[in-house]
């Protein structure tokens, strides 16, 4: 049976960290059956759009969750929860070669043999701890950071430790990178697709009474243990009277690649979106350039036809200048000017003229000069 167990606050991250539809699956759930868990929780929801302003680099707005430091976990049973209506395809190709891979070791040994480097040093970190009546869960022995995470009774340790090396030296047959992080033990596949692997013992919600007079809530060990794994560590297996987790290695791994290969995919229609999302922002800039472009031109046309129609009243002007007679010196002077002048107003000749260079011939205004 594999339950999914993680707090309000872990539930609240995942809800605004993945999109509804894609945590829903991972959960086998529907969306409107994820969204009723979250809604019983008091675990706020993003609205309509959300994702996609986040796709499209748009600010959106995350609710905050309330009562924040209130410890409640939440329960999820994979195995009663509503199947989907097509199996994939993949996932029976996963099973198949997860189930007929020689290589790999679906049963736990008795006893630690040749263990692992990551176990035996595990196992030498255990040796100089305690149980501690004041420690998170009374009576648990806990790893600390830069460990592997386990949190079990002192008669659980051995059998956590050869389920740990029976799991690590199959990760290492199926090539993923194994690497021991300050949270944990995590397994990497497929570039950059990551996976906690953890070891705790299940325990029981008990009323115990205080020197104070009024009762609190405990955690009790019941010697079961649980392997919780997932790309968020949310999804566990669990020691039942049917199935052992000695028992149930081969599904825990045919479950670990499964995710694996789910999420190499999601990666890959991921960058397809993003690269068809670019393609279409070139296109549509190059649309918006052609536009600006085609309107220039025009503008350019528009004014070029008013500067014809003003250089034509100002050519009017100087041939009736010109065609008077008896005229004088100064007048001749004024007529060379004025051709000149023509001439650089002139749309279709557009001359030269040293002290009317930084002048805008549309607007007769000087430039506005930029400082650099």
């Amino acid at each position: 049976m594999n339950v999914i167990t993680l707090t309000r606050l872990e539930l609240y991250e995942k809800i605004w960290s993945t999109p509804m539809t894609v945590l829903a699956k991972e959960f086998n759930l529907s969306d409107n059956g994820l969204r009723k868990i979250c809604k019983k929780h008091n675990i706020p929801t993003p609205v309509m759009g959300h994702w996609q302003k986040i796709q499209y680099g748009k600010k959106t707005a995350v609710i905050k969750l309330p009562n924040k430091n209130l410890e409640e976990q939440i329960k999820i049973n994979i195995s009663q929860t509503k199947p989907s209506s097509e199996q994939d395809p993949k996932i029976d190709l996963v099973s198949e070669s997860i189930k007929n891979n020689k290589n790999l070791a679906f049963k736990v040994s008795d006893r630690l043999s040749r263990p692992d480097i990551i176990v035996l040093d595990t196992q030498n970190y255990i040796k100089e701890i305690k149980a501690d009546a004041y420690s998170r869960i009374k009576g648990t022995i806990e790893t600390g950071r830069g460990m592997p995470s386990i949190i079990v009774t002192p008669k659980n340790i051995a059998r956590s430790l050869r389920i740990l090396d029976n799991l690590i030296k199959n990760f290492r047959v199926l090539n993923y990178k194994i690497v021991v992080k300050q949270d944990g033990l995590t397994i990497i596949a497929n570039e950059d697709d990551e996976m906690k692997i953890s070891i705790r013992e299940i325990c029981n919600s008990v009323m115990v009474d205080t020197d104070f007079k009024w009762k609190t809530r405990e955690l009790i060990p019941n010697g079961k243990l649980a392997v919780k794994a997932g790309r968020f560590g949310t999804y566990e297996f669990v020691d039942s009277k049917k199935s052992l987790i000695e028992n149930q290695i081969a599904k825990i791994l045919i479950k670990i690649e499964s995710d694996f290969l789910a999420m190499h995919e999601m990666r890959i229609r991921r960058r397809l979106e993003e690269t068809k999302r670019k393609e279409l922002e070139k296109i549509e800039l190059e649309k918006q350039l052609t536009k600006e472009d085609e309107l220039n031109k025009f503008r350019q046309f528009y004014n070029d036809a008013h500067r014809w129609k003003n250089y034509s009243i100002l050519k009017e002007y100087y041939d009736f200048i010109n065609t008077q007679p008896d005229k004088s010196s100064q007048t001749e002077q004024w007529l060379e000017w004025a051709l000149q002048k023509l001439d650089w107003y002139n749309p279709l000749t557009n001359s030269k003229e040293e002290f009317l260079d930084d002048v805008d011939k549309d607007t007769l205004q000087f430039k506005k000069k930029t400082w650099f």
